[in-house]
């Protein structure tokens, strides 16, 4: 039983290394200039599937203190690094920045239209609570069906009445969490094929199939679990090991990797003789990579973790 967890842990944490290498390609502003529709066919799929594993790794049997522990670790960071991305953006040239920075606009920023890459954080928040709500707090009133009908109308209510959740993102967190109370293994809804590539690469490429209201995407998202369940099988040694510490490892990458992604466009210069932006974008993931590790090690040991309520960043 043991050894079977932990072959499921790594299969989703090679997914998950795989995802944040992708989303750290996707914001790198070089790349996406030069690719738009590879960048397009990768915002396609990334964070549906990215919503899916966390909607199934959540666990909502704690206590309430550990719980709101567990918001807290998202939600702090998520303040500080949206605050500070909203100061940069009055001075570079950051997409969709602020001209000013008062409390009306930080408010507005932190609960309604986010900043840089870091809505997620606040789709975990807010689904994570009802999640907690609807199946820990109401777990002897109601059975496990009728639970999760309520945990589906909860996020539907909060989507179309209020301008906080994006209904689209909320259902395919609702996707993980009907894997974990129903299916409660995640590979079984895997088929486990390379050949799932093929139905994949069609779907991508094809830009009526990119909407994430589409069934298409959702059909991606599967098919991208199906052939990556092999696609684990193939790394080997220290490259197994270094990729399955970056699945393990996704929060310090994302939260910090924008720092390294407007950095690297100062490395531009030394790559102009490629005219594919490969070069620079392998660049660019290995120190956005590197470096957020690297602040997560440093912040660790001079115990600066403690500003994100983290003890440990680093697993």
């Amino acid at each position: 039983m043991i050894l079977m967890e932990r072959l499921r842990n790594s299969l989703i944490d090679f997914r998950r290394a795989i995802l944040i290498l992708l989303v750290v390609l996707v914001h790198i502003v070089h790349f996406g200039d030069l690719h738009p529709n590879t960048k397009d066919a990768i915002l396609a799929f990334m964070m549906p599937a990215f919503l899916v594993i966390t909607g199934y790794l959540v666990n909502v049997d704690k206590p309430i203190k550990k719980f709101l522990l567990y918001l807290l670790k998202i939600a702090l960071p998520y303040t500080i690094m949206v605050s500070g991305y909203m100061l940069l953006s009055m001075y570079l040239p950051v997409r969709d920045g602020i001209e000013s920075f008062d409390i009306h606009t930080l408010c507005h920023v932190l609960f309604v239209t986010s900043i840089g890459p870091y809505w997620f954080f606040r789709v975990m928040i807010i689904c994570g609570c009802c999640y907690y709500l609807v199946f820990h707090l109401c777990q002897s009133l109601f059975d496990r069906n009728t639970r999760y009908m309520l945990l589906a109308s909860a996020l539907l209510a909060i989507s179309l009445f209020t301008p906080v959740l994006d209904v689209k993102a909320a259902a395919y967190y609702f996707i993980g969490v009907g894997i974990r109370v129903y299916v409660r293994d995640f590979e079984r809804i895997c088929v486990g094929s390379l050949w799932a590539f093929v139905p994949f690469l069609i779907l991508l490429s094809r830009e009526e199939c990119r909407g994430w209201e589409t069934f298409y995407v959702l059909a991606c998202v599967m098919c991208f679990f199906s052939f990556t369940t092999v696609l684990a099988k193939y790394p080997k040694g220290k490259v197994r090991e270094i990729l399955l510490y970056i699945g393990r490892n996704t929060l310090p990458i994302y939260i910090f990797h924008p720092i390294f992604t407007m950095l690297a466009k100062f490395a531009l210069p030394m790559f102009q003789f490629d005219l594919t932006g490969c070069l620079h974008a392998l660049f660019t993931i290995t120190m956005s990579v590197a470096g957020s590790l690297g602040i997560a090690y440093v912040m660790e040991k001079t115990h600066i973790s403690y500003i994100f309520a983290y003890r440990k960043l680093l697993r």
